[in-house]
This record gives structure tokens, C-alpha cells and sequence, in this order.
């Protein structure tokens, strides 16, 4: 019996390390050369503002889109993707608050930009407009008005089910995030199965979470949140937070020093940092927001937002007004096995002549699903036999 007892554990230990082989990251390998470099930089009188704190990309790979906090107005540039070129410009001149800035831009695949704009007094409302990518034509303009000290900090689409969500945070008096239904894009309206505010369409999160001020966020496919925030312990930011796509489901939460923009990248969550000359990129596990790495920028000044084009890593660094991009990750391509389905003529034959149903091969069975169910079936039948043993001897 003692000698079952120790072949049971021993092929037990072997069925645990295996399994955990299968659970191990896929990519962390193909992101250790990760390394950034200068697309663009705008010196003085290059543009006509200065301090580049919006940023995003466009989902299809043609521009990145930088929102400049000081100048003449609030304004948005469309830059060449590979270049870092402008292309064109959009301001928000409204004639019930011009000035104002726009601090959050999200893009869709349809072809439509979305800035967040913050009004001039930081107070009693915000606003969100749309545009196309092509020209950066205004198509429409949303106020809302919120009493109090009020800003608004990152934006991103979720394009899910054909519908198309835009996500947005407030900040200052009133952390929220807002989701809005623009499929239409001349009329967008409140989800309002999202969130726990008032009506729907919002989720207060200082009644749901320990926030003192929310920065940027990011929605991945499935729906869920993330979000850099500050919940007391730094200037910026100083948590990143993963949210349930209600909105109001706590997740995970790890500690990144003055987090200020996420984005997400093959099963990772990107992470960058507003520190000066320590700004950082984080590299953390989508699921549990454990780390995988981190890297600085030899002339960084404070990283603001970043977006991903094909395997490639885009951000802002506002005090030089600059663009940054990395090297290219060679994330391994997974192809599905293919399986040869023999022909009905070589099939094995069947008893019954020609009614008799075809020899239909079997589905295909994952690798790694495989592997684990051999190890179990090897560790039953092992157990099986060392019992009959036992009862021999």
C-alpha cells in the first residue's frame, strides 16, 4: 500500500507540472527586446500649440491623432502614422465656449475620431465632439453639464455586436466614466444599461472605488475596463485598475508610480507613465495585471497616452512634444492545425452496403488539451494498476 502511495504522488507531481507548462505566458519571450525610438518631434513653431497630452491611433494604421493642450484654441492634429507628419487639423470653436481643452481623442475602424474637451473654466460641463478621420470634418458636438469642478481625461470605442460604444472619463469634483451609444453618429445617445448613475450611463466611481482623479482608459473586445488612476498616493496616479464591463465590477488593481495611459496588445496591457525624465512603459498580464516588464526612454520627459498599430507601439511624451515608436514584436503567428477528413471511397467499410451512414473522423483535439488529458489518463491508469498490485501483495 505505501509503495502505491508514493508512485500516486510522484505521478501527480508530474500531471501538475505539466499542466502548469500549459498556463505559462505566450508572448513574454517575443517582448524582451521591446525598445522605443523618436517618430517625431514638433519644436517650437512647428505647430501652432504645444503639449501634447491626447493621443491615439487609428484602428485602420493610417494617422495618430495628438491633442495640444496650450494655445490660439483647442486643437487636435492628424499625423502621418509612418512619417509623423501633419496632415490636417481640427478645432473646437464653439461659440458658447471657445477655448477649452481637449484632452481624450478614441478613434473607430469606420473611419470616425472623438475628442474629449474639457471647457476653458474647468467647470459645469464638458463636452465630446465627433469628426471624420478623413479632413477631420466636425459631423457633431455633445455637451454635458455636470455642477463643479469638472475635467475630462481618456476616451476609447468598443466595437462590439454592430454597435459602437465611445467610453470616456471625467475628473476633478466628479470621477465618472461615461459610455455613449454612437453607431449613429449624428445621434449619440446614453447607454443606459451601463453603469450605476442616475438614468444609466455612467458609473460614479468614487462611490465604487478609492479614486481621488481617473486618467486614461482603455476597453479591450471583451468589454472589460482598464484604467489608470489615483487613489491618493501620487500626483498623477499611482494604480491600474481592471473593471467588469459594467463598469462597477472591481476586478484586479497593481501598483504603477504615476500611470497615466493604457492601452491593450495581444493578451497585455501597456501602461506608461507621466515622471519626467523616469517615465516608464509597463508591460502587465492582461488577465491578472501581473508585471512582465518595464522600460524607460533616454529623453523622456512625461509620457502621456499610447496606442498600438499592428505590432507596433505608439505614445506621447508631452514635454518635448514628441511621438514615439517602438520596434516592431514579433509575436509568433498561431495557424490552426489542419485535419485531412479521408474521402467517403477510403473510409474503412461499415457493415450494411451503400445506406450505411459515412465514417465521419473525429474533431480535432488542442495540442495543449491533449497533452494534459494524456498525463491525467496516465495518472489514472497508473493509480488503477498499482491498486490491483497492492491487493496481490
Amino acid at each position: 500500500m505505501k509503495k502505491m502511495v508514493k508512485l500516486f504522488a510522484a505521478l501527480l507531481a508530474v500531471m501538475m507540472i505539466a499542466t502548469c507548462a500549459v498556463s505559462a505566458g505566450k508572448y513574454d519571450d517575443a517582448l524582451a527586446g521591446l525598445k522605443l525610438s523618436e517618430l517625431a518631434l514638433y519644436e517650437n513653431g512647428d505647430l501652432d500649440a504645444y503639449q501634447m497630452r491626447a493621443f491615439a491611433v487609428d484602428p485602420n494604421g493610417k494617422y495618430v491623432y495628438g491633442g495640444l493642450l496650450q494655445g490660439p484654441a483647442p486643437t487636435v492634429y492628424q499625423f502621418d502614422a509612418a512619417t509623423g507628419k501633419e496632415v490636417c487639423s481640427y478645432i473646437f470653436d464653439e461659440d458658447e465656449d471657445p477655448g477649452a481643452y481637449i484632452k481624450a481623442i478614441a478613434a473607430d475602424t469606420r473611419g470616425y475620431v472623438y475628442m474629449g474637451v474639457a471647457n476653458k473654466a474647468n467647470n459645469g460641463a464638458v463636452y465630446f465632439a465627433i469628426c471624420q478621420a478623413e479632413g477631420l470634418k466636425e459631423i457633431k458636438w455633445v455637451k454635458i453639464e455636470i455642477e463643479g469642478k469638472v475635467g475630462i481625461n481618456g476616451a476609447d470605442v468598443l466595437e462590439k455586436d454592430g454597435k459602437v460604444y465611445l467610453y470616456f472619463v471625467t475628473n476633478y469634483d466628479t470621477d465618472r466614466i461615461y459610455c455613449y451609444d454612437v453607431t449613429d453618429v449624428n445621434n449619440p445617445v446614453l447607454n443606459t444599461s451601463f453603469g450605476n448613475g442616475a438614468g444609466g450611463g455612467y458609473v460614479d466611481l468614487a462611490n465604487t472605488f478609492p479614486i481621488t482623479d481617473c486618467n486614461n482608459i482603455c476597453v479591450s473586445a471583451d468589454g472589460m475596463i482598464y484604467m489608470a488612476a489615483n487613489t491618493g498616493k501620487g500626483s498623477k496616479g499611482d494604480t491600474v485598475i481592471k473593471i467588469d464591463y459594467t463598469g462597477t465590477g472591481y476586478m484586479y488593481d497593481h501598483a504603477v508610480d504615476e500611470c497615466f495611459g493604457v492601452t491593450a496588445l495581444g493578451g497585455y496591457l501597456l501602461v506608461c507613465t507621466y515622471q519626467g525624465a523616469d517615465s516608464q512603459l509597463y508591460v502587465l498580464n492582461q488577465e491578472d495585471l501581473s508585471e512582465v516588464m518595464h522600460i524607460g526612454y533616454d529623453n523622456a520627459t512625461n509620457f502621456t497616452q499610447l496606442g498600438v498599430i499592428g505590432n507596433r507601439i505608439y505614445m506621447a511624451d508631452q514635454g518635448a512634444d514628441a511621438i514615439l515608436v517602438s520596434n516592431e514584436i514579433n509575436f509568433p503567428v498561431e495557424e490552426a492545425p489542419v485535419e485531412e477528413v479521408p474521402a467517403v471511397d477510403d473510409a474503412p467499410a461499415v457493415e450494411g452496403g451503400e445506406d450505411a451512414p459515412a465514417v465521419i473522423a473525429p474533431a480535432p483535439t488542442s495540442p495543449k488539451t491533449a497533452d494534459a488529458g494524456v498525463v491525467v489518463a496516465a495518472v489514472v491508469m497508473a493509480c488503477a494498476a498499482a491498486v490491483v498490485l497492492s491487493k496481490k501483495h
